[in-house]
């Protein structure tokens, strides 16, 4: 029979969870626009210490979030040109794609009892629903993809805000005393170190196997090789899912595009080989075994925040989730909740930040420099 106090406890966890969804939703758009400033901002913080050095604050935040914008601007002019390029080539793509599915209809007549008529007939009978679902996917793809654009725009003010006015916050957070975890000001400095390292580690690691895929694919001589590098990268973020959907966009493509079958394996070990490559070698020495999030966990809660927050929360959901595990390694309390985010890989030379060793390390010594 469940006591007194713990019914109580669990009402209250049920309440707070239901608020917390329902406060995520309605102000969803504050909060995406939070996020993103907020994750940004991290990772262009040692830029801005560093320019710090010679200019004003303000000057040095100011060119700090101008890079940022630059960089953004540049990878969406890129991708731009690269789908520029594949709009002008779809009538042949599309012609390309019709004289392969005769070949798929003859060789299905030739090896089945079912006639090329029955296959016209059986296609045309449910190309109306794959058609109207299609349509409405994509529909709603590209409208929450503009709007998630329309609420980047003011990121670049907040971004710059939030680097200009940091002192002001560890101020906050150092006003808000202690708890029984410890200082609440050495927490968040712990959560904001291996945050920007996690999240830094995300972008690198997208970064190193977009340009991999991306040479692989100039190799055998694909179209839009690069524009497919970064889309498998960015798909790649979605542990297992990601990459096997990321892995058929290559290959269909070589089917369409290429004479020979040969190309279409060759896209395969391409995905392949990064892929290997990624999971052995650049995710555990760039990202750390101390932020990986477990596939169930991936999957739920980019099930979660896509539901919640459309587009955004799709891009968010990875992140977000190697915050919170990094919070909960950090307090004590939380380290079961960090345990069930994870997936444990054995990393020997990896070196695992505690709270309690960042702490540490920030102590100034007896000669008054930081161990």
């Amino acid at each position: 029979m469940i006591s007194t106090d713990g019914l109580t406890r669990y009402t209250l966890s049920l309440l707070a969870a239901v608020l917390t969804i329902v406060v995520m939703y309605f102000g969803r758009s504050l909060i995406v626009i939070g996020m993103f400033s907020g994750i940004l901002a991290f990772l262009l913080l040692p830029m801005a210490r560093g320019l710090e050095r010679w200019m004003p604050r303000w000057l040095g935040s100011l060119l700090a979030t101008s890079a940022a914008v630059l960089v953004v601007l540049g990878l969406f002019f890129m991708m731009g040109w690269q789908l520029s390029r594949f709009g002008k080539d779809l009538p042949h793509l599309q012609e390309r794609f019709a004289a392969k599915g005769i070949e798929v209809l003859r060789w299905v007549e030739d090896h089945s009892d079912f006639s090329r008529r029955e296959q016209v007939q059986w296609f045309n009978a449910h190309l109306s629903e794959i058609t109207s679902w299609g349509g409405k996917a994509a529909l709603k793809v590209f409208t929450s993809t503009g709007s998630v654009l329309t609420a980047m725009l003011p990121l670049p003010v907040f971004i710059f805000l939030l680097l200009l006015m940091r002192d002001r916050f560890r101020t906050f957070f150092g006003k808000l005393g202690s708890t029984r975890e410890g200082a609440v000001l050495d927490v968040m400095v712990s959560i904001s170190v291996l945050s920007r390292k996690y999240v830094r580690g995300i972008l690198t690691g997208a970064l190193i196997f977009g340009t991999l895929a991306s040479t692989g694919f100039l190799i055998l001589g694909l179209k839009y090789a690069v524009l497919l590098g970064f889309v498998i990268a960015i798909l790649n973020i979605i542990p297992y899912v990601g990459a096997l959907i990321g892995a058929l966009l290559p290959v269909f493509l070589a089917i369409i595009t290429k004479d020979s079958m040969l190309y279409a394996v060759g896209a395969l070990a391409v995905c392949l080989v990064v892929q290997f490559l990624d999971n052995n070698f650049i995710t555990p020495k760039v990202v750390g075994s101390s932020v990986s999030i477990n596939p169930l966990a991936s999957l739920g809660v980019l099930l979660g925040f896509g539901s919640l927050w459309g587009v955004a929360g799709l891009v968010l959901a990875i992140p977000i989730t190697g915050m919170v595990k990094v919070v909960c390694d950090s307090i004590p309390s939380l380290h079961a909740w960090g345990y069930l985010l994870g997936e444990e890989i054995e990393t020997p030379k990896e070196k695992r930040l505690s709270l309690a060793q960042l702490r540490w390390k920030s102590r100034p010594s007896a000669t008054g420099k930081k161990e």
